[in-house]
């Protein structure tokens, strides 16, 4: 997530000025073990004609977000599938389907046209540099989804109500692990936004 103009984790989508495209799409499967997405987009519109007042605006009016206000992020929502069977006393998973709705949310500039060409290019890269971040943030979150179902398919129980309770905790457990790598993400990734050209451009 982009805060002005520091990282952070994944927060609510914008609240104002929202423009909303739905997108469904599957993504990794296996015999018994899935992970599906569905990927909404919103804007999140900023005033302003120079890099200047651009990131001003962006400064003084941005979204509210779980973790502060924010200018650029991607919220993920969880809905777990379970299917168990029993052999032996035994009760396994026959089928784990993780399904993680993505919600990313993009500046968008309510005048480009009215932009110097240096500005307009300026702000062109800093939006594609917006998009590669939060979309490099959406595949850590399919990745350790991935990673979940992987190990939800290997526990096992005497009883399935056990097994689905540990599926369950296994999956918080393994969301709160993966906004550490989200976080980790972010710092490496904080000082990238200062030499960005629209920023240099606006001191």
């Amino acid at each position: 997530m982009i805060v002005p103009f520091v990282f952070s984790g994944g927060v609510r989508p914008a609240a104002r000025s929202a423009l909303l495209i739905l997108v469904v799409a599957g993504v990794v499967s296996a015999a018994s073990a899935e992970v599906r997405t569905t990927n909404s987009y919103r804007s999140y519109y900023v005033s302003g004609s120079t890099a200047r007042s651009l990131v001003s605006y962006m400064r003084s009016h941005p979204f509210r977000g779980d973790r502060g206000d924010a200018v650029a992020n991607v919220r993920p929502v969880y809905r777990l599938s379970v299917a168990t069977r029993t052999s032996g006393g035994t009760c396994r998973a026959s089928k784990v389907t993780l399904t993680i709705g993505f919600t990313m949310t993009l500046p968008r500039a309510r005048s480009e046209s009215s932009m110097a060409s240096s500005t307009r290019s300026a702000w062109r890269s800093f939006v594609a540099f917006a998009k590669r971040h939060e979309s490099t943030h959406r595949s850590i979150y399919v990745s350790c989804g991935n990673s979940f179902v992987a190990k939800a398919q290997r526990l096992t129980s005497s009883s399935c109500v056990g097994l689905q309770a540990s599926i369950r905790r296994l999956l918080e457990s393994d969301k709160r692990s993966c906004e550490v790598r989200q976080r980790s993400f972010d710092r490496s990734e904080s000082r990238r936004v200062s030499g960005l050209s629209l920023f240099r451009m606006a001191r």
